[in-house]
């Protein structure tokens, strides 16, 4: 489809971007840095960036893609912060930096894409650069959000989106919001677009817990069931315990704790029994609903429709990869 190929050619021009920017003439850290970076990605946050511009502005794309770019660097620093929490040895169907390379490489390799990704941001001026620097401040509190409450039994649905406001969908947020700002956009599409992008984030979020249960290692490119395996307690966890008979909830609580060992297969039949798999859909589902709202306020570019399109694939991931 015209769309797809349009939205693939935007990634191509982002990888190579992103390839470029973190050259460097330290050969260890250029291996490693490239070695991030080539393992690719969904990126779905640049394109996001990029759309957005195209949404409230006719200057062609290619101005924006530092500061896509550098959103995209700063989510890739995240993703090995979290292999290193998490002692993951596997993303994207290879292993991660930390244990490819030992985590203090990994350390240093993640601070050298922040740094890389703050560069590009400053370009667009300070007003982006505060955009860009708050959303990796959420990131952080969320992460704590989520540390603290890991192998909480009695963690609400509200702390759950707490956190993924903060490790998400603020993040998705930043990316439209800095994007409308260099565009110079009007206060109506910069909020318009932002909070498309805010929905858009919790619902690729809750769609990514529920792959972690029902995915398929070989098209997610990664193991799934890493949130139990953490004790992070994730929407369709907290549903399952508060919906399933006593004997059933004994069972999930004993593989968080560690007291019963993990039977994946056990664990898909409690879920789908419990509904918290159709539920956690279900609420994935409403946010896409809101942020195609948002969309219908924003008048200019057929663009529009690439966002839209962009939105329905964080659903169809559960189809494809469910």
């Amino acid at each position: 489809m015209d769309w797809e190929l349009e939205l693939h050619s935007k990634v191509e021009e982002v990888n190579a971007r992103l390839l470029e920017t973190v050259k460097s003439e330290e050969p260890d850290l250029d291996r490693m840095a490239r070695y991030t970076i080539e393992a690719g990605g969904k990126r779905f946050r640049p394109l996001l960036t990029i759309l957005a511009y195209e949404s409230s502005t006719d200057e062609p794309y290619f101005k924006i893609l530092d500061l896509a770019t550098g959103y995209e660097l700063i989510h890739t620093a995240s993703l090995i912060h979290d292999d290193i929490i998490d002692n993951s040895p596997m993303r994207r169907g290879r292993p991660t930096l930390s244990y490819k390379e030992g985590v203090n490489n990994a350390i240093v390799v993640a601070d050298y894409l922040f740094a890389k990704a703050y560069e590009l941001g400053s370009r667009y001026g300070p007003i982006v650069s505060k955009v860009m620097a708050d959303a990796s401040s959420r990131l952080a509190e969320g992460q704590i959000l989520e540390a603290v409450n890991l192998g909480n039994l009695n963690i609400s649905e509200d702390t759950y989106y707490r956190i993924i406001e903060n490790k998400t969908a603020h993040f998705f947020e930043a990316c439209a919001r800095g994007a409308t700002i260099a565009a110079n956009a009007d206060l109506n599409t910069r909020n318009m677009l932002s909070g498309f992008a805010f929905n858009l984030g919790m619902a690729f979020q809750v769609t990514d817990d529920i792959l972690d249960i029902t995915g398929d290692d070989k098209y997610t490119g990664k193991p799934t069931f890493v949130d139990i395996k953490h004790d992070a307690l994730t929407l369709p966890i907290i549903y399952a315990l508060h919906n399933s008979d006593e004997n059933d909830r004994d069972k999930i609580v004993g593989m968080i704790n560690g007291s019963i060992e993990i039977d994946k297969d056990l664990l898909k039949r409690i879920f789908l029994r419990s509904g918290a798999i159709d539920y956690s859909f279900g609420i994935a589902k409403r946010f896409i609903t809101s942020a195609m709202d948002y969309l219908k306020n924003v008048t200019r570019s057929p663009d529009i429709d690439l966002l839209m399109e962009l939105a329905l694939m964080v659903i169809d991931r559960i189809e494809i990869y469910g």
